[in-house]
């Protein structure tokens, strides 16, 4: 046999668990919302880490040609140097220190 208030008891108990299953489901659709944003902010993130790889990448070529440059130029210098020595030498002007 069923008594009146439990009915109301019964009543109440869904009335709460209707109210705690909406504010579950509240929690997760913020929860997902802010996974969403995380995820979009570490998207752009990597965007942005993948620009400054090729950037190093492009500054590390650049700095290649222009070690490439710098070798050539001092050996010209040198060799200028030498060419220069050998000719005061055969006007014999020698080596000066």
């Amino acid at each position: 046999m069923s008594t009146p208030g439990g009915s109301n008891d019964v009543q109440r108990l869904a009335e709460e668990a209707g109210r705690l299953l909406g504010l579950y489901h509240e929690q997760v659709d913020r929860l997902q919302t802010e996974q969403a944003q995380e995820n979009e902010r570490l998207r752009a993130d990597l965007g942005r880490l993948d620009a400054l790889q090729a950037e190093i990448a492009r500054s590390n070529q650049d700095n290649d040609r222009l070690r490439a440059d710098r070798d050539e130029l001092l050996a010209a210098f040198s060799r200028m140097a030498e060419l220069a020595d050998q000719v005061r030498q055969s006007r014999g002007g020698g080596v000066t220190g």
